[in-house]
């Protein structure tokens, strides 16, 4: 039998097509745009790791992390105080007549009045004593005052030549001083309180103080104030300064 061909099989129509077009191959052209795009991605990326300039411009973070990791900083390594002064021993100056100060007269306003200050020099083995200098002050300014202040000074370039040196707190600083019945009454700032040294430095410099004060006839003690206020102890190390102080306490 004679099977007609439209119905043995199906017949496919072919698909219409526009006159002057021809179909187009997607996935060849979207494998060949995606090379394309990373080709250029890449030379861009090397163009602007080989320019430092425009890298730190567009990638400003990246240029920071490399910047950082040729950075060194060196801090220098905090001072042990302790090594300035190891477990000290004083010895006390002794009780040697000295020339008394008078406070200068009033004949005498254009001459010059001497003050004793006592510093202290350590050796090497950390042994600590006092040493005193003569210091002349103004004879028109007042004398207990001048000479504390002067003391919290420091020892000029001679004496630190001669290895003396002060051991009251850096920054101290004197805001009153008054005499009444014998006892001097001086008044310094909160950085008073505070001795890196320990015990032994408060002890240290509070005879400088005492010593310094004692020179002057008319007065026998000192009494310690801060800021105004009288208080017990110096530091945490707890040095007593409630009462007045005479070299006799040392």
């Amino acid at each position: 039998m004679n099977n007609a061909p439209g119905k043995s099989r199906k017949s496919r129509k072919p698909k219409p097509t526009i006159p002057g077009r021809t179909p187009k191959k997607f996935g060849l052209d979207r494998t060949n745009i995606l090379l394309t795009l990373i080709i250029v991605i890449l030379l861009v990326l090397i163009i602007l790791l080989l320019n430092q300039e425009i890298a730190s411009r567009y990638f400003p973070k990246l240029a920071n992390k490399e910047s950082q990791t040729t950075i060194k900083i060196e801090r220098p390594s905090s001072p042990n105080t302790q090594d300035k002064v190891p477990a000290p021993t004083i010895s006390r100056p002794k009780p040697i007549p000295q020339p008394q100060i008078k406070p200068p007269s009033s004949s005498d306003s254009q001459a010059s009045s001497l003050a004793r200050l006592f510093f202290v020099r350590v050796n090497d083995e950390g042994t600590i004593s006092f040493k005193s200098v003569l210091r002349p002050i103004p004879a028109d300014s007042p004398p207990l005052l001048t000479s504390i202040q002067a003391l919290i000074d420091g020892p000029r370039p001679g004496e630190i030549s001669a290895h003396l040196l002060s051991l009251i707190p850096e920054g101290t600083e004197i805001m009153g001083a008054r005499i009444e019945a014998g006892i001097a009454y001086l008044d310094f700032n909160e950085q008073f309180r505070f001795n890196t040294l320990g015990i032994e430095g408060y002890r240290s410099q509070i005879e400088q103080i005492v010593y310094t004060a004692t020179e002057f006839s008319n007065v026998q003690k000192v009494q310690f104030l801060i800021e105004g206020q009288q208080v017990d102890y110096l530091g945490g190390e707890g040095f007593w300064v409630g009462g007045p102080l005479g070299r006799e306490d040392f």
